[in-house]
């Protein structure tokens, strides 16, 4: 899977991040967030199953400057041809699943 663990400095970099073919899942989490903590684990098993069809982007809101479109954490941000599609808030099992499903360019591996 193409995880890019990043800090982000500026729009140009995070434009930069966003310029593939692939749809590209940005989440931001922090550390210190229980939520976070929680949704992680469901997010990395899910996103396993789609590997090399999905870019994905984990970025600490305390090393990242804000982005516009959120206002919770944990927060996925779905971006394809540079532009935002979704944004799922709180990172549940079932909005996972459909998100990956929908933007995923090819079946799921494993069960």
């Amino acid at each position: 899977m193409d995880y890019v663990n990043a800090v982000i400095a500026d729009k140009a970099q995070f434009d930069r991040e966003l310029d593939t073919k692939q749809p590209v899942f940005v989440v931001f989490i922090s550390h210190g967030c229980a939520a976070c903590t929680d949704a992680m684990p469901r997010f990395m098993r899910i996103s396993q199953r789609y590997e090399g069809q999905v870019k994905i982007m984990i970025l600490d809101c305390a090393e990242t400057p804000r982005h516009p479109s959120v206002d919770r954490i944990p927060m996925l941000l779905i971006y394809q041809d540079q532009q935002l599609q979704e944004t799922v808030p709180g990172l549940g099992e079932q909005a996972l699943e459909d998100a990956f499903k929908r933007f995923a360019r090819f079946q799921i591996k494993g069960p």
